[in-house]
């Protein structure tokens, strides 16, 4: 097996076991159960629309691209990074941590929110302010692992386009959607919430 057929199935084990995980823990969420038009619906009214249209916008060339890396390499050449392959190497490792903290932070979700949890519909109120596990170190885990995630897929297919895009999909997420999310948090939880700000960083560990 060459190094590059063995990158090659490294990124989809780690791509497909992240993506696993939240379809996993979606199938045991209460609100799987309405159908799939109202599943979409719903999906729609709690998410923000600008983020939508550039989930689509990004969304089709990467995933694109990822599939003529895969399966027509060539046609993809214009955009190769010319990488070591100890950097090919730190995907591989970024991408199981992406993986594991993933699965923690979906865990502990579960575990404190019950199938209130939704991984798939964020912007919902939950019962409860979750401060274990990774979250007792950051506030928003699971968007930290997501821009692991991609950093992991940039440095495995070393392709600035496929990386550019999967990045851009991420990082409008976190720009646009958890501002959301903290706001709708704050209204929730109040002076609860702004202590556990203070004392968590949003994606990296707030320093002492």
């Amino acid at each position: 097996m060459t190094l590059d057929l063995f990158f090659k199935i490294a990124l989809f084990i780690i791509f497909f076991s992240f993506a696993y995980v939240i379809s996993a823990y979606s199938k045991t969420a209460k609100t799987r159960h309405a159908d799939k038009t109202t599943r979409i619906k719903m999906h729609h009214e709690h998410e923000v629309p600008l983020l939508l249209k550039l989930r689509q916008l990004f969304g089709i060339p990467f995933y694109l691209g990822l599939l003529l890396w895969t399966f027509a390499p060539a046609t993809m050449a214009w955009s190769a990074l010319a990488l070591p392959v100890w950097a090919r190497w730190l995907g591989v490792g970024i991408g199981v941590f992406a993986v594991l903290l993933n699965v923690w932070s979906h865990r502990t979700l579960r575990q404190q929110l019950g199938d209130a949890f939704d991984p798939v519909l964020r912007l919902l109120e939950v019962p409860a302010l979750v401060q274990s596990g990774p979250y007792a170190i950051v506030r928003h885990p699971i968007y930290l692992a997501f821009l692991l995630m991609q950093i992991s897929v940039l440095l495995l297919t070393t392709n600035w386009f496929i990386g550019f895009c999967g990045l851009a999909i991420i990082i409008s997420v976190i720009v646009i959607r958890v501002p959301e999310e903290e706001k709708l948090l704050i209204n929730q939880f109040g002076n609860e919430y702004h202590n556990y700000r203070q004392q968590t960083g949003g994606l990296l560990p707030k320093l002492r």
